[in-house]
């Protein structure tokens, strides 16, 4: 009975507006003195207060930000965008494609989807526009491109998900590769099918001579820079995943510098976006500790595991009742919020029946993906259509095929989890 009424109390003051961390600590609260008394809190609040923040391994959160707003304000995905639109251009929805493709490399460089899609809603949009594209159409698919941020390392939610489950944060972002190049894969696959299927759906754009497209390559330096830089020091272990966030946004900042395209009042708006960002995001892994710590007390997930194992429902079946939860999640909630709130459940229960531990990760994060570009809420589509002045109903409609293309790569990846394990089982640590 207490459990129900926390839970009731979490979406009173979810419904109420009140900021998810402070929901989600109130609520672990009152389940706390409801169960074990109001002495309980006095020291327990405190202590978890302290130490779900006092924990080395989250500098890797900050540090990732901090990147991603570098690489933003320092323009570093124009170059990606030229590239990709200069080789692939001249396909049936080549600009589409283009797009895609630079927001999975930015998204290398990033590791935030708010970040990916408005830095590609204000390079990509416009030049959509110019060669005749709808505006539901180029946003849709610039919102949707988005999300690849958050699978493609470095990805802040895996991050948050490896502190969480106290998982192998350098396996978890390797573990997004192949999946992010599949996810990018079926996206440019499934455009070619959505414009031949659709005559003038999305018009071709200009096809570059080779001398052209030759002398674009030299704007993918900073991209390659990074990417070895990050991935390679992860994959090859000579460095913590911690480390190397702080490399990759100190090989950022150098990078913008010496390409003179950042300033110093950018870089102090990077710094001032990190801090609030980071803060947000810390807020809220307090709030969820507490709440966390409420459950564990109360021992729910015990309960909960012991529950399905009575009912004799199939491991395929409980993960599915898990993927639904996720997507109606993702319809209203922020991921970092989803995450911190689901994983003392999901986890033990979805690990307790066989399955992976890093195979799940990328799937919630997958499900997390479809959430952004979802109604009511969807972060990315509130992002693109403040960018681009696009009305927001509009650019929902634009993200429906788009999103079908997301289902088709979810699939994949459920019935082949060695693809998202093949990579992490190949690192030395």
């Amino acid at each position: 009975m207490i459990i129900v009424l926390t839970i009731l109390l979490l979406l009173a003051l979810f419904a109420f507006g009140v900021p998810v961390g402070f929901s989600l600590a109130i609520s672990g609260c009152f389940g706390l003195i409801m169960t074990n008394g109001f002495d309980s809190i006095l020291f327990y609040v405190g202590k978890i207060a302290h130490t779900s923040v006092a924990n080395f391994t989250l500098t890797t959160v900050p540090m990732f930000i901090l990147m991603a707003e570098f690489a933003s304000k320092g323009k570093l995905a124009n170059q990606l965008f030229t590239v990709a639109n200069r080789f692939l251009g001249y396909l049936p929805g080549g600009m589409a494609i283009a797009t895609v493709m630079a927001s999975a490399g930015f998204g290398a460089m990033c590791g935030t989807s708010s970040a990916a899609a408005a830095t590609m809603s204000s390079i990509a949009v416009p030049e959509m526009f110019k060669i005749g594209y709808k505006p539901r159409i180029a946003t849709g698919i610039v919102a949707v491109a988005g999300t690849l941020a958050i699978m493609i390392p470095p990805s802040v939610p895996l991050v948050v998900y490896g502190v969480t489950t106290e998982m192998s944060i350098g396996k978890l972002l390797i573990a997004g590769i192949i999946p992010g190049i599949i996810t990018a894969g079926v996206y440019s696959l499934g455009i070619i099918c959505w414009t031949k299927l659709s005559s003038g759906v999305m018009p071709t754009s200009v096809r570059y001579a080779w001398k052209e497209r030759i002398e674009s390559l030299k704007g993918l330096a900073p991209f390659i820079i990074l990417v070895l830089a990050v991935i390679g020091g992860m994959y090859s272990g000579v460095a913590t995943p911690t480390e190397i966030a702080a490399l990759g946004a100190l090989f950022t900042l150098i990078i913008c510098l010496l390409m003179r395209s950042i300033n110093l009042q950018e870089i102090v708006q990077a710094i001032e976006k990190t801090v609030l960002t980071t803060t947000m995001i810390y807020t809220i892994l307090v709030g969820a500790m507490i709440f966390g710590y409420y459950l564990t007390t109360s021992q729910v997930a015990q309960k909960s595991i012991a529950f399905v194992d009575a009912l004799g429902i199939p491991g395929w079946g409980v993960m599915a009742i898990v993927c639904v939860l996720y997507l109606i999640m993702g319809c209203f909630m922020d991921t970092i919020a989803i995450l911190l709130i689901t994983l003392p459940l999901t986890f033990p229960l979805v690990t307790s029946l066989g399955y992976d531990g890093l195979w799940f990760g990328i799937i919630v994060v997958k499900l997390c993906e479809i959430g952004l570009c979802t109604p009511p809420v969807g972060l990315n589509i509130y992002v693109t259509s403040g960018t681009t002045g696009v009305p927001l109903e509009e650019v929902f409609k634009g993200v429906g095929v788009m999103l079908a293309f997301e289902a088709v790569t979810l699939l994949i990846l459920l019935a082949f989890p060695s693809i998202v394990t093949f990579l992490p089982s190949l690192m030395k640590s």
